[in-house]
C-alpha cells in the first residue's frame, strides 16, 4: 500500500493510496478478478490498522466486481466489535450489492 499502482493482465490497474487526513486508503482503477490479489491484500492490511474508522475512498473506482464487494462484506463481518469500514462514494453497484447480499451489515456505512 505505498501508492504504487499493480498492472494485472489485460491492462486492468488498481492503485491504492494512504488518504492524507484519516486513517484510511484511496483507491483509484477497477476491482476485478484480474486485481483481485492486489484488492485482498489491501483489505487485511487496512483491518490490521486497529482503528475504529477505517476509510476507503472508492471515489476514483470505475468498476467493483461482486467478488470484489464480498471481500469487502467479508472483512466487515470479521472486524472486532466497534470497528466500521466507510465507503466514500463507492460506484453505484456497491451499495446494491451489499444490501441484496448482505442487508443490514452495521460494518460497513456507505457515505455520499
Amino acid at each position: 500500500m505505498d501508492g504504487s499502482a499493480v498492472a494485472p493482465p489485460r491492462g486492468a490497474v488498481l492503485q491504492i493510496d494512504p488518504l492524507p487526513d484519516n486513517a484510511g486508503l484511496g483507491v483509484i482503477g477497477e476491482i476485478s478478478v484480474n486485481t483481485r490479489t492486489i484488492w485482498q491484500q489491501t483489505l487485511k492490511q487496512l483491518v490490521e490498522r486497529h482503528t475504529d474508522v477505517l476509510h476507503v475512498d472508492l471515489s476514483r473506482v470505475s468498476f467493483v466486481d461482486v467478488a470484489g464487494v464480498t471481500g469487502l462484506a467479508v472483512t466487515a463481518q470479521r472486524l472486532p466489535e466497534g470497528q466500521r469500514i466507510v465507503l466514500h462514494r463507492p460506484p453505484a453497484q456497491v451499495p446494491r450489492i451489499l444490501e441484496l447480499f448482505w442487508p443490514g451489515l452495521a460494518a460497513i456505512e456507505v457515505a455520499a
